[in-house]
């Protein structure tokens, strides 16, 4: 039983709604029915859902044409919904009688409106919100709906250019062409008619009336209503192969079309946050434009439908383009692509899937010839932009110049090559050119300085700036010692305020360097200074201003006092500033992590950069210290208690710091004796640190003491190995005297017999000795030495005493 088949097809919800029209050969009669189709991505083929068609209408006695199918919106539903209309004729009658069908599922169909009509509708055919179906025959507009009561005519008569929707709010249904003027009246007028209210606009805010009589196809990209006026995007296929992009009415570009008689036009969103256009022809021509560009694409024949829709489920548009083949299958030759990155293709070449026509090989070439001059004016632009950073880098310079001199007491002089601007920019690195003075000078007033700068560093911790300079002072009057930073907008100046931590360098077990510092600093001031201490100034400030204010480079101030300035009293300290570097400043290195401390995720490091981690994190971090202390046993192990419960990992470039590497905290434990111990807390805030106190004191034994210190006992070791010095001594000294004193009283014990007393007290100092000489070792502190001394000298007089008595008895 042979069939004739008639398929239409429409994108849904990323599938594909194939509408068949079969007509059978032994019966007269149609039947049309409808099923769901989806891409699969592994098969790269469509795959029918269900087997079953889902019929929507059978007549034995007419025949049936699918006549349009697109998706409106279901006013009733509030939903979009495709849609179907049916045009059935019988052969002994002359009328056509019209069926608009809904889908409403993916089995039932729902009848929207029915009407007979004496001719066949040929002309401007659309369905849109209601749904409502709207087409032209000879100058004159009907639509027809399931809420109007049979067939309308709209009451004046148009030459239809377009039917669609309008995004406003009140008035969406709009109809624009060519008002029919009365025989008195030479000119067209063209109007956009409102469907909904009956009201009529001139549409020159769409589209001139000059090109009227040209349009093919129109799309409105964007319309609004501002003060009873319309602001419009149109995009208009005109007969003379122009695609024209109008914007309220002014054509803004246009793009020369491969291909003549444009049937439609439709958008395509992709994968680039880009538009293609598609411009449908007759005889199964496609083409695509670019929307930013406006310049041909691609080109492709043989079409027989144009679908666009998210098939693959990426969250973009697609193209599939069903094209010509001898199969019964629907799709079984298409091409589905974005032009992007998205392509699939079935039942064709390689060379057939993307065809590019001589006009878009045209395009191409003047393409890259107008990205070349984009090049080349952006290029020029750059170097204007860079001179004027030339030149503010400059002024800045001089300026900083002229303030240090102006704090220093000393006149500023301003040489005339300087006037000029014939001046070397401070990240310059031209020292070898004995010529010029400019860098000459810099060079004099940064070795008249006394603080030697080696380097500058910086890093980004949560909402803070942490910048340090590695310096060396030559003169040991410097006192006082502060940096700060400046920051430069484009009105004025200003010096931020900072907290400012002097820190005594690590030692270095690398002699080679770790690579360039990210911030330029002159070679002058770079050259070690043997002879004096080499410090570490860290500074912690807000980064929140230098982003905001659009700083890249931000310069750093050192202040310091001394008394040996030139200009000041004797004996009076004078405040003086030195310029040492710059630190940059760069969005896209913070939000990388670029600046932030690698140590926290390496502990292994053994670095410049790592020991320049540790004092940032110094520098900013709250610090509280702890005095644990036992006075019956040793400690326990803190070290180990640390690394295995809490997972803290130990730094290679300073042993007795511990990091915690789920968060910015730090640890230092030094345990001065095996009794005694103090433990340094690095934190951000106390909720941090007491979450620590209590895993600490639950870990300890009882018999541990934890007491809070103002500051670290650095001195503790060296006071308790002179305190045992101090006990080593007394207790030989009291040894040879109770050894002189006990031989000396075993003579009177021999002699004189009867002696008890002093006997009875001989005894009881000799057991306080022994308890002494228990609770010597180990040593606890100094208060219980103390009282244990005092103790033992008591016991001793009161010996002394007793035998002083007795000594005028023999």
């Amino acid at each position: 039983m042979a069939a004739e088949r008639h398929i239409k097809m429409l994108a849904v919800k990323g599938e594909v709604l194939a509408f068949q029209c079969k007509t059978r050969d032994h019966r007269k009669g149609s039947e049309v029915s409808f099923q769901s189709l989806s891409f699969n991505c592994d098969s790269q083929s469509f795959s029918v859902r269900d087997r079953t068609s889902s019929p929507i209408h059978k007549d034995s006695s007419a025949e049936m044409v699918i006549v349009h199918c697109c998706s409106a919106l279901d006013v009733q539903q509030r939903q979009k919904v495709p849609c179907v209309l049916l045009r059935l004729c019988k052969k002994r009658t002359s009328a056509f009688r019209y069926k608009l069908y809904s889908i409403c599922t993916s089995t039932d169909a729902k009848l929207q409106a029915e009407f007979v009509l004496p001719y066949e509708i040929r002309d401007n055919i659309s369905i849109v919100r209601g749904p409502t179906f709207i087409w032209s025959h000879e100058n004159a507009v009907f639509y027809v709906s399931s809420q109007t009561a049979g067939v309308k005519e709209l009451p004046i008569s148009i030459r239809v250019n377009f039917i669609g929707e309008l995004p406003l709010r009140q008035r969406k249904i709009v109809i624009q062409g060519a008002q029919n003027a009365p025989s008195d009246q030479p000119n067209v007028q063209n109007v956009l008619y409102f469907i909904e209210d009956g009201r009529c606009f001139n549409s020159a805010c769409f589209v001139p009336d000059a090109y009227s009589s040209v349009i093919q196809c129109m799309m409105v990209f964007s319309a609004e209503e501002v003060d009873s006026d319309l602001r419009s995007a149109v995009l208009v296929a005109t007969s003379m192969k122009q695609l024209v992009l109008f914007e309220s009415g002014l054509p803004r570009d246009v793009c020369l079309l491969p291909y003549e008689q444009p049937m439609n036009i439709q958008i395509v969103n992709t994968l680039k946050n880009d538009c293609l256009i598609v411009v449908t022809f007759s005889q199964g021509n496609v083409c695509t434009v670019w929307k930013d560009t406006f310049q041909v694409a691609c080109c492709w024949t043989g079409v027989r439908q144009l679908l666009i829709d998210d098939f693959v489920g990426c969250g973009t548009d697609q193209m599939l383009l069903v094209f010509e083949s001898s199969s019964e299958e629907p799709l079984s030759s298409f091409l589905l692509t974005d032009l992007c990155a998205i392509t699939y293709s079935c039942g064709r070449s390689d060379d057939e899937e993307l065809n590019a026509s001589d006009a878009a090989q045209e395009n191409h070439l003047l393409t890259v010839q107008a990205l070349e001059s984009r090049l080349q004016s952006g290029l020029n632009v750059l170097e204007d932009l860079q001179r004027d950073v030339a030149v503010k880098d400059r002024l800045l310079q001089q300026s900083l110049v002229a303030l240090n001199d102006l704090v220093s007491g000393r006149e500023h002089f301003i040489s005339s090559p300087q006037q000029e601007g014939l001046v070397s920019l401070w990240e310059d690195d031209d020292d070898d050119d004995p010529g010029d003075e400019e860098d000459h000078g810099m060079q004099t007033e940064c070795a008249e300085g006394a603080l030697k700068v080696h380097r500058v560093w910086r890093r980004f911790i949560g909402q803070s700036l942490i910048f340090g300079v590695v310096l060396t002072t030559t003169n040991t009057s410097v006192t006082n010692i502060s940096a700060s930073v400046v920051l430069d907008s484009r009105q004025s100046a200003a010096v931020m305020n900072t907290k400012t931590v002097i820190l005594p360098f690590p030692a270095s077990d690398a002699s080679v360097a770790h690579g360039p510092s990210p911030v330029k600093i002159r070679r002058s001031d770079c050259s070690a200074n043997s002879g004096g201490s080499r410090l570490a100034l860290v500074a912690v400030t807000e980064a929140a201003p230098l982003l905001t204010s659009g700083s890249v480079r931000c310069p750093i101030m050192l202040h310091y006092s001394t008394k040996e300035s030139s200009g000041s009293p004797a004996g009076e300290k004078a405040r003086l500033s030195q310029h040492c570097g710059q630190i940059s400043v760069d969005l896209k290195d913070i939000s990388m992590g670029k600046l932030h401390p690698r140590l926290l995720r390496d502990c292994k490091l053994n670095t410049d950069e790592a020991r320049e981690d540790l004092l940032s994190l110094m520098a900013l971090l709250d610090v509280c210290f702890f005095l644990v202390e036992c006075l019956d046993h040793t400690l326990a192990d803190v070290q180990g208690w640390l690394q295995e419960s809490l997972r803290f990992e130990r730094l290679e470039i300073d042993p007795s710091f511990t990091a915690d590497p789920t968060g910015i905290r730090l640890v230092r434990w030094e345990q001065n004796s095996p009794f005694q111990g103090i433990l340094s807390v690095y934190c951000r805030d106390e909720l941090s640190l007491l979450h620590f106190l209590h895993s600490l004191c639950d870990f300890l034994p009882v018999s541990h003491d934890i007491q809070p210190l103002e500051r670290p006992r650095s001195l503790a070791g060296s006071l308790a190995q002179t305190l045992q010095m101090e006990i080593q001594t007394v207790t030989q000294d009291l040894c040879s005297v109770l050894r002189s004193d006990e031989g000396a009283r075993r003579e009177e014990a021999e002699s004189h017999a009867s002696s008890q007393p002093i006997q009875t007290l001989r005894e009881e100092w000799l057991k306080e000795r022994g308890r002494y000489n228990e609770r010597l070792r180990p040593l606890l502190d100094e208060t219980r030495y103390s009282r244990l001394i005092e103790r033992m000298i008591h016991r001793q007089l009161d010996a002394d005493e007793a035998a002083l008595m007795e000594a005028p008895c023999l």
